[in-house]
């Protein structure tokens, strides 16, 4: 082997040197290397796994904040429902009330009414019986004596009507 060129030691020395290299490397740089990238794995399975969690989570949230949207829309609607009926009940108390003031506003100016017509009425008849009794006794005093005027002021009187009622037409 020597004619070709080949050395036996030689060669059994790269051999050794080959295993050794082989032995260290496999030991010192392929296992730390190998469990760096299975740790890399786990790493990058657990970032996944977080992902779809934190994925998985936020469509939860969203749900729930579709529903708490839902939830608010209806209590608004119902609020709102509840405040017109509330607004009717008071408007029409309110407009009840304003019937009730305006009907006793109107029976207490038909009252005032009353009473100043009554007012009127007994004025215009004490100025018409004043009148009356004026002119009766201007004429009678020229026309009658002082006998005469007595006996037709006695006459009238048992004439007149024991009472008088106001509200005569």
């Amino acid at each position: 082997m020597e004619n070709l060129g080949i050395d036996i030691k030689l060669m059994l020395a790269q051999l050794i040197n080959f295993v050794l290299f082989f032995i260290i490397i496999k030991k010192f740089v392929a296992k730390p290397f190998q469990s760096f990238l299975q740790t890399e794995r786990q790493k990058e399975a657990e970032k996944q796994k977080l992902l779809e969690d934190a994925q998985k989570q936020e469509e939860v949230l969203a749900n729930k904040q579709k529903e708490l949207e839902k939830k608010m829309k209806q209590e608004f609607d119902k609020t709102l429902a509840e405040a017109k009926v509330e607004a009717n009940k008071i408007k029409e108390e309110i407009v009840l009330t304003a019937k009730k003031e305006g009907e006793t506003l109107k029976e207490a100016a038909k009252k005032e009414i009353e009473q100043e017509k009554e007012a009127l009425y007994k004025q215009v008849k004490k100025k018409v019986s004043d009148l009356s009794l004026f002119l009766v006794a201007k004429s009678l005093r020229e026309i009658l004596d002082t006998e005469e005027r007595k006996k037709v002021s006695a006459k009238i009187l048992s004439s007149l009507p024991k009472t008088i009622n106001i509200n005569e037409n």
